[in-house]
């Protein structure tokens, strides 16, 4: 008799409501990449810009509502797949779009290499999830944790508890959303103060070069799905909507305090390796 599982559900009966906050979360990506190919102007791009943010948002809500309420088996990759079209490729092609005038080649190249790291950022997170999930999970494979010749006994010795829980406490390599966040506030922030071309473009591309190597690189990030870090900030986001859509004089404003709060996050290692030594 066969037995019901995943494999013989409908699709769209598995969908839960993070599943739809990560689909929601693509779609605000991949309008971001339609409104730059409609035309490259300045409010084209400040528009895809917010869309960016807004993708930010609506993922750091879909990490909320993810731990807690069910989710389906489609969670894990849905995240993932959603991040890497909202903030591998469309910050990648945004950035493309401002830079291509005057660069053609370079910003070719560094905005290939920034969806590249954003790409291989996630797999590494995936890859971790999957042996923590495997390491947590372990003792139903069916031999006793006593025996010596354990795969659970064996995999406890070469992953200790403390070593577990601090998978868990920190990223390994700058985050994407991170990254997305960092790239839109600061062309948010160039675009609404007027600033010219010259140097301040010139800044953007060794940013996004800085940003290539941190994602790819094993400095360890505070997991920042605290709800008393990602409350506050997402208060701080919405502040930014509100300024976009019904005061648009002051909308640097909000967008100058994200920026300052992702250029805090980037610093934060080097924050906290002074704090240990005091």
């Amino acid at each position: 008799m066969e037995t019901r599982n995943d494999n013989t559900e409908s699709i769209l009966k598995l969908i839960k409501l993070p599943d739809l906050l990560s689909i929601l979360n693509a779609l605000f990506g991949f309008s971001a990449i339609l409104i730059v190919l409609s035309g490259v102007n300045e409010e084209v791009i400040e528009k895809a810009l917010v869309f960016i943010l807004v993708a930010a948002v609506i993922d750091g809500l879909d990490g909320m509502v993810a731990r807690n309420m069910e989710c389906s088996s489609l969670g894990k990759y849905l995240d993932s797949l959603a991040d890497m079209v909202s903030f591998g490729v469309a910050p990648a092609i945004v950035a493309y779009a401002f830079l291509n005038v005057y660069y053609t080649y370079v910003s070719l190249a560094l905005c290939g290499a920034y969806m590249i790291s954003g790409m291989l950022r996630l797999a590494r997170f995936d890859a971790k999830e999957t042996r923590f999930s495997f390491s947590t999970n372990l003792s139903l494979c069916g031999a006793p944790p006593h025996d010596p010749a354990s795969p659970v006994r064996a995999y406890k010795k070469a992953l200790p508890k403390k070593l577990l829980e601090k998978e868990k406490e920190y990223f390994e390599g700058f985050p994407i959303t991170g990254s997305a966040i960092f790239l839109a506030s600061f062309m948010l922030v160039f675009i609404e103060l007027h600033l010219p071309f010259y140097p301040y473009s010139s800044l953007l591309i060794a940013l996004i070069g800085i940003l290539c190597l941190l994602m790819t690189s094993r400095i360890r990030y505070r997991n920042m799905r605290d709800g008393k870090i990602v409350i506050p900030v997402g208060i701080v986001f919405f502040m930014q909507f509100f300024f976009y859509k019904f005061v648009p004089l002051h909308f640097v404003y909000p967008a100058a305090v994200i920026f300052a709060l992702s250029v805090f996050y980037i610093c934060s290692p080097i924050v906290r390796v002074f704090a240990l030594r005091k």
